[in-house]
């Protein structure tokens, strides 16, 4: 896990709780794990991002980069996924409350993340995954101010885990299906099991593959007899022309039964949104 620069350091910062993450964050504060030169502008980053090989020391590995957008430090995000070739990467993309940026944080927010999406759909990185704050706040309700982003942050966190958790064990019962090669641009989300309600943590469009995994606990699994029923149901409601709906039920050892989500798609997401030839600073 690389986080480059303050969003994305506090994203690693937080799975570092996680044995099974070796996690390191990129910034100019020498608070970081590895601090680089501060630059005035987002070019600049982009000119003169370091060489960070013998720091990072990554080879064939799994590798997700974490990176937000609308700061400066992001124009060194390329550069970066260059010096981690060899390796598997996916890009975890944190998009901000644009509504709040100035216009040249929108116009830098907005190129990142679209080359960011061109670079996974031409096979330069295995895929995007895109992320909404604000969607992030919908999903698990009201979030006091002190400790917003920590909030946020590990809310993220611990969803993300859990997905790899079950990605890599074998389910109870389910139908998976592998999404198309050609859906790397993807968002997480989250299904209250009881109301039967969908959060997704962005507005992802042109979706081809949608997979649910549902954490059930071991007394609900064995006792409760209209829940099996009650997913495929669901499940089935999900089902839309083109695009392919499946699913796992997992064990945990958590009392309440939850349910994450990923939606996948092959399009660029804004691609409506005309890029101009305004300097960034």
């Amino acid at each position: 896990m690389v986080g480059l620069g303050s969003a994305g350091c506090n994203i690693a910062t937080a799975f570092s709780k996680f044995p099974q993450y070796e996690t390191y964050g990129i910034d100019t504060h020498k608070g970081a794990d590895i601090t680089i030169r501060k630059r005035a502008s987002h070019e600049d980053y982009d000119t003169h991002f370091p060489s960070l090989k013998k720091k990072l020391k990554a080879t064939n590995k799994d590798i997700v980069v974490v990176v937000c957008g609308s700061g400066n430090i992001s124009g060194g995000v390329l550069r970066l996924l260059e010096q981690l070739r060899g390796n598997s990467v996916d890009v975890l993309y944190l998009q901000p409350d644009c509504s709040l940026l100035s216009e040249v944080q929108k116009t830098r927010e907005r190129i990142v993340r679209n080359v960011l999406q061109e670079y996974a759909r031409s096979g330069a990185i295995n895929s995007v995954i895109l992320i909404d704050n604000q969607l992030v706040e919908e999903g698990i309700g009201d979030v006091p101010i002190r400790g917003y982003y920590e909030v946020l942050n590990q809310a993220l966190v611990n969803m993300i885990h859990m997905l790899n958790v079950f990605k890599n064990a074998d389910p109870v019962i389910g139908n998976f299906m592998k999404p198309s090669t050609l859906s790397r641009i993807s968002t997480y989300g989250i299904v209250d099991v009881e109301k039967e309600e969908e959060k997704w943590f962005y507005p992802l469009t042109g979706e081809r593959d949608v997979v649910y995994y549902y954490g059930i606990n071991a007394q609900e699994l064995e006792e409760d007899g209209a829940l099996y029923g009650k997913i495929k149901k669901f499940v089935k409601s999900r089902h839309t022309k083109g695009v392919d709906v499946s699913y796992g039920v997992f064990e945990t050892a958590y009392e309440q039964k939850y349910c994450y989500c990923i939606k996948y798609s092959s399009m660029v997401q804004s691609y409506g949104e005309l890029l101009d030839d305004q300097e960034i600073s």
